[in-house]
């Protein structure tokens, strides 16, 4: 049913139930979030994997009421759970969310943007584990979709496993589909258990069974992840968390162009949304051997020319050991929530080379 069909007194309740809804006492913490998802992963199920540990947590929820009152401000379009979905993927998900219509994705996973409530996902390489909060319809949708593309089920400790190729964490062409978020864009095996209202999913049953039963040391020990989550710890209160997205550069390149392979050992980025306001935050953790604290005055300086999108204020910068913690808040802008203009800002300054200039020099 259309909004403008909805009769008047509903939709005065509903906009005050989203109200409540949207305006948390306090901030969620990224730093929390981060901890939580790289504490499931056992560092022995990388161990043999190359390329940078790329994590994501989100609140779909976050976005999609907020995204909501902005469509009641004819201020963005009705499209609420999209939105919600792309804020609130981790990496790898949110570019299939991007490049595929609603429908594609169904096709793929008999999943739609609405499903996108509460998501993580750690992958490394060809090692990709998560879960996702599930309901009723959402579960019987997805099983529904894995039964049709040929997923056995099975028994396996004390409940059941839906999966797909015989060989683990090794990229399949048969099993290739562009519109499935969980690995299958490079074709890779995947085993989903469902239990209660979640459903856990990894690449491997290694990997499945860690996340089921974990145990051993988990990438939240790692060194360079403690000094991440540290200078998240120092972003203040800016409204509820939609997202918070890292990467960890283990040897590897990480999303900067002109810096890739240096000096940031990890980088993370985080999305608040709020009834009329917005926040975001970034972290980068620099290598032992740089001055931080000269960086952070050189990104300062240099902020009006690092990104092309226009913010509220320039970011506020605090330096933690080796991390710099910028933070920029605002309120929605024209766009009523559809995007965040701070998160915006910094993708585009970690996109477009002059970032990775100032960090290289």
């Amino acid at each position: 049913m259309a909004w403008h069909a909805i009769p008047m007194a509903y939709r005065i309740l509903f906009a005050l139930f989203l109200t409540l809804l949207a305006d948390p006492v306090s901030a969620q913490s990224a730093a929390d979030r981060l901890q939580t998802i790289l504490g499931r992963v056992p560092t022995c199920i990388v161990a043999d994997q190359s390329g940078p540990i790329i994590c994501g947590w989100g609140n779909g929820d976050a976005v999609r009421w907020v995204a909501v009152r902005g469509a009641q401000a004819g201020r963005n379009p009705n499209t609420p759970n999209r939105f919600a979905a792309l804020r609130s993927a981790a990496p790898n998900q949110r570019d299939i969310i991007a490049e595929n219509a609603d429908a594609a994705l169904r096709a793929a996973v008999g999943l739609t943007a609405l499903d996108w409530v509460n998501t993580w996902e750690v992958a490394q390489g060809n090692v990709r584990v998560g879960a996702m909060d599930i309901y009723l319809d959402s579960e019987m949708r997805l099983r529904g979709a894995l039964f049709v593309r040929g997923f056995e089920e099975e028994e396996r400790g004390s409940g059941m496993v839906m999966w797909q190729g015989d060989i683990d964490y090794r990229p399949d062409p048969a099993l290739e589909d562009p519109s499935n978020p969980f690995g299958g864009d490079v074709g890779l095996p995947l085993r989903f258990s469902f239990g209660g209202d979640q459903a856990l999913w990894a690449t491997g049953w290694g990997a499945l069974d860690a996340l089921i039963a974990p145990g051993g040391a988990t990438l939240a020990g790692r060194e360079d992840a403690q000094a991440l989550i540290g200078g998240l710890r120092r972003v203040g209160n800016l409204g509820q968390l939609a997202s918070v997205r890292a990467w960890i550069r283990d040897g590897a390149e990480l999303p900067i162009n002109g810096a890739e392979a240096g000096p940031v050992e990890a980088l993370a980025l985080a999305d608040y949304a709020r009834r009329e306001t917005e926040g975001a935050a970034m972290v980068l953790l620099l290598a032992a051997d740089r001055d931080a604290e000269a960086i952070a005055t050189a990104l300062g300086d240099a902020w009006p020319i690092l990104t092309d999108i226009t913010t509220p204020n320039p970011p506020e910068i605090i330096v933690t050991g080796q991390a710099i913690t910028l933070t920029i808040a605002g309120d929605w802008g024209p766009d009523g929530a559809a995007a965040n203009a701070g998160y915006d800002a910094f993708l585009a300054a970690l996109e477009g080379g002059r970032l990775g200039f100032l960090l290289s020099r």
